[in-house]
């Protein structure tokens, strides 16, 4: 597994016995919680393993990906995570900004990692009003930018909104249409009911179908099984894919009806990605 983010698991920064289990997860990307998880007055404390964790010092483990999720730019902990950030210069993985409300967000993150020499990358929580209302110019900020990530909760108070209602439909589905229209992947929100399994599978699927390209989890022992199946192709979907690219390939003029209906570029463009999100799950 390579370059696929169907399942991003999130785990307590403060919590470093917890981090080895969380790598061994089967997660695409573990990713330490420096924000929600870890109260104000703990968080100095828990910053210098975060940044470990973030480089592999520690763990000398490439896979699954690491991410650390920072505190919000506008506060003092988000400013000594990202001096912390810099003094760290990661090489790899990934910096979690949450409540992103503005393009300019990330980029100052990224002119800061551009001067450290860090390659890490980047993915942006949409959660706040303003950050929706922008969600546009977010997803296409900077080539650093791998994922925006859908953050129904915070988001969901501050709309006075319902979870399951039209106006939170359509504000996933505008961060899905962002994301898309950027070519970055796309997170949904955890199941908050995660020790239901049925409910984890259920809420994947539903987000799978919608255009999402992962989903995030709380919890490993009944979350990532069902995300990870959820998001990637089925043996069936494998083999209808090669069979369209194939008849595509072999048409002399480019156009190919396939059970009654006209294959376009589009298609064939979606179905070679399907492939390729095969192949980095490790099932083709």
């Amino acid at each position: 597994m390579t370059d696929v983010l169907r399942s991003l698991l999130f785990t307590p920064a403060n919590r470093p016995q917890a981090f080895d289990k969380a790598l061994a997860s089967g997660a695409d990307c573990v990713c330490l919680d420096l924000e929600d998880a870890v109260p104000p007055d703990g968080k100095c404390a828990a910053r210098p393993d975060a940044m470990a964790f973030l480089s592999g010092a520690t763990f000398g483990v490439s896979r699954p990906a690491r991410a650390v999720r920072i505190n919000a730019l506008a506060s003092v902990a988000g400013a000594r995570d990202l001096a912390a950030l810099a003094d760290a210069a990661a090489q790899s993985g990934l910096i979690m900004l949450p409540k992103v409300r503005s393009a300019a967000e990330l980029q100052l993150v990224g002119s800061i990692l551009d001067e450290t020499g860090s390659a890490a990358g980047l993915i942006a929580l949409v959660e706040t009003a303003t950050g929706l209302s922008h969600v546009e110019e977010i997803a296409r900020a900077t080539p650093r930018l791998r994922a925006v990530m859908f953050g129904g909760v915070d988001l969901s108070a501050e709309l006075g909104a319902q979870m399951g209602s039209d106006t939170m439909c359509c504000a996933r589905a505008r961060i899905v249409q962002a994301a898309r229209a950027g070519g970055v992947d796309v997170l949904d929100v955890p199941e908050l009911d995660f020790r239901n399994a049925d409910a984890v599978s259920a809420a994947a699927t539903n987000a799978a179908q919608n255009g999402f390209t992962g989903k995030a989890a709380i919890h490993p022992s009944s979350n990532l099984g069902a995300i990870n199946a959820a998001f990637t192709p089925s043996a069936d979907e494998i083999a209808r894919a090669k069979d369209i690219i194939a008849a595509f390939e072999a048409a002399p003029n480019g156009l190919v009806v396939i059970d009654g209906k006209l294959i376009e570029a589009p298609v064939i463009k979606r179905m070679r990605l399907r492939l390729a999100i095969a192949a980095a799950a490790g099932v083709l």
